[in-house]
């Protein structure tokens, strides 16, 4: 994920990217991506993880 509130304002400010066995996956699956990061973590500024130093 890319943090870039001008470019993807559409999706939060994210931009989303999806790997699938090292090669990124095809634009209808990075379509998807942004609605369930909104379902589920959108408190979390749409982060499932955090930052553990």
């Amino acid at each position: 994920m890319v943090k870039d509130s001008a470019r993807y304002a559409s999706t939060g400010g994210w931009g989303y990217g999806r790997f699938i066995d090292g090669t990124p996956a095809d634009e209808a699956q990075h379509r998807t991506c942004d609605g369930c990061h909104q379902a589920r973590v959108k408190d979390h500024d749409r982060v499932f993880t955090r930052y553990a130093p």
